[in-house]
């Protein structure tokens, strides 16, 4: 009996020994698994941070009294983001922030933003810092829409008002720091929609507006006022953060397939004549 309690603590004792040296060997294997499936889970989604202008410019880009992101640049980016899913076989999420403009440049340079929707390559940056790292950090794709220029003016107008020298020192409404032709005598306010308001309202004859801001509201909000043909035009594309250059062909690839299926020209329909939702 005795023998036999000695045999078995003999046995405990060896055991002991035994778990003393292996048991920081399967620690350290299971702590490497979890971190290995851990990061595969990070790889496993793209989620790209959108810079949102703030405040947006209805119908490209807005926010909601809801929260939603709304707009034409929002809606192409989720057309894009799906379809992405397919080329990188992962799944892909839209994490759109609002920022000031200025404030966006800022965060894009520091790379707290992957990517920002309606920017025109071939112009300076409203708001860049000149000093800024921002043209060595950033990327273009090929453009996916362009953006017009145009008159707005009051039905009762009889004089031709279809090329910028027939204004030449009229009073124009105009964007507060947005460029504007010379020879104007220029009204500035804070946004378009005070602009399409005034002249539907007679309060002012003429103003300058980008074609699909004009239609929007001249659409959405039964708005009267006239549209001249564009005297300015500029393709746009989405600005990409160097960091995530490996997304640039596969953005590029889908937004040759979405132009040739033209679902691009459908969205940009579906606001301007009259089928998406009012502004807020």
């Amino acid at each position: 009996m005795l023998n036999s309690s000695f045999r078995a603590i003999g046995m405990l004792s060896r055991a002991d020994r035994l778990f003393r040296q292996v048991s920081p060997f399967w620690v350290l294997v299971v702590f490497l698994i979890a971190e290995f499936i851990s990061a595969g889970q990070v790889r496993a989604e793209q989620v790209l941070r959108v810079g949102m202008p703030k405040p947006g410019v209805v119908p490209f880009f807005w926010q909601d009294s809801q929260g939603a992101f709304r707009g034409i640049y929002a809606d192409t980016l989720r057309l894009i983001a799906n379809r992405l899913e397919d080329e990188l076989k992962e799944p892909v999420t839209l994490k759109f922030i609002p920022l000031s403009q200025a404030r966006l440049l800022r965060q894009f340079e520091a790379g707290e933003i992957d990517i920002e929707a309606g920017v025109v390559p071939e112009l300076p940056d409203p708001g860049a810092d000149p000093s800024s790292r921002l043209a060595g950090l950033s990327l273009f794709t090929q453009p996916y829409g362009v953006v017009n220029n145009v008159i707005i003016y009051q039905p009762e107008l009889s004089f031709p008002i279809f090329i910028l020298p027939d204004l030449k020192g009229q009073l124009v409404a105009t964007v507060r720091g947005s460029q504007v032709p010379p020879g104007l005598i220029r009204e500035d306010f804070s946004n378009q929609w005070q602009i399409a308001q005034r002249v539907h309202r007679k309060w002012n004859e003429i103003g300058l507006m980008t074609e699909a801001v004009a239609l929007y509201y001249q659409n959405s909000e039964k708005l009267d006022y006239k549209i001249s043909l564009p005297y300015a035009s500029n393709s746009v594309s989405f600005r990409l953060h160097l960091q995530r250059k490996a997304l640039l062909d596969p953005i590029n690839r889908v937004i040759d397939q979405l132009d040739e299926e033209g679902k691009l020209e459908k969205l940009v329909c579906d606001y301007l004549c009259g089928k998406a939702p009012a502004s807020p």
